[in-house]
């Protein structure tokens, strides 16, 4: 098998399955090198991980939520409204948002400014 890189220019017809392969596992790409020739080149090129935005973060943390507390919430507000909310549910329902929280704050954490 051969030893491929970044930065490295393969032919088209030189094992270009196996190059393709290998940026597969190495977050690489094959981008065709200009001007184009016969065989094609291609370059292997890192791929930039995509840093999410502030927004797009918001978004998933908001997801998360709504998947694994919102429906609590909701029938939080309800018992209280009439009446049935117990010490026990309040504790409950405490223990679920620090766990949503904490998971929020692990896996969703905003961008920081550099």
């Amino acid at each position: 098998m051969i030893d491929y890189y970044i930065g490295q220019i393969i032919e088209e017809d030189d094992n270009y399955p196996d190059a393709a392969d290998w940026c597969e596992k190495h977050n690489a790409t094959l981008d065709l090198v200009e001007p184009v020739t016969e065989p094609r080149q291609y370059k292997i090129v890192a791929i930039e991980p995509h840093i999410p935005t502030y927004d797009e973060v918001k978004d998933k943390r908001i997801t998360y939520r709504q998947f694994h507390i919102d429906n609590q919430t909701l029938e939080r507000q309800r018992k209280q409204a009439n009446g049935t909310w117990t010490e026990e549910d309040e504790q409950a329902y405490i223990a679920l948002d620090a766990e949503v929280t904490a998971y929020i704050e692990e896996h969703y954490p905003y961008p920081t400014e550099a």
